[in-house]
């Protein structure tokens, strides 16, 4: 059996490549996504549509064809934000549907992050934990492996508390 640092690094189209450490913090951090959330279906893509991570039901759909799909959404998502002055990094697309919600999320200029909540999960908090969970996603790429332990990764109480506090003070303060 190999041991994380004998794994070779992943390359995609994008240009982005995944070390070991990189893809072990990235499951982690879905993992925890998935649990927190709670969402019932993720999915990490990056940019070209190429799959880097599945977790949670994933039903009968046929995930290569999502993935592409999802891509040329947020692609398709980005230009019209752009076209229009609307265009930020880490920006999410949300669609409800009658039982569950997708949210579509930049995760940095290299991947994607797609999930599917359901109904009951209040769309504040599936966004707040989506949009922290992309953040952190990009940082974890960009970050080397061996750096990749000082940076303050996870979805832990502390962290969502004071994530909740900063959005309700921007509802006050403008």
């Amino acid at each position: 059996m190999m041991t994380p640092d004998q794994r070779d690094p992943i390359d995609f189209p994008s240009g982005i490549t995944i070390l070991p450490a990189q893809d072990d913090a990235l499951e982690k951090l879905l993992e925890e996504l998935l649990e927190k959330c709670p969402a019932q279906f993720i999915l990490l893509s990056e940019a070209s549509g190429q799959i880097l991570s599945i977790k949670g039901e994933r039903g009968s759909a046929d995930i290569v064809a999502l993935s592409s799909l999802v891509a040329g959404d947020l692609a398709a998502s980005q230009e019209i934000a752009r076209l229009t002055g609307q265009y930020e990094s880490f920006q999410s697309v949300l669609r409800e549907g009658p039982q569950s919600n997708t949210f579509i999320s930049e995760a940095g200029p290299h991947m994607i992050l797609f999930v599917r909540v359901s109904k009951t999960v209040p769309l504040g908090w599936a966004r707040l934990l989506i949009q922290e969970t992309s953040r952190q996603a990009m940082e974890i790429v960009s970050t080397s492996p061996t750096d990749i332990q000082n940076l303050e990764l996870g979805l832990d109480e502390e962290k969502l508390s004071q994530l909740i506090g900063d959005g309700l003070d921007s509802l006050w303060n403008g």
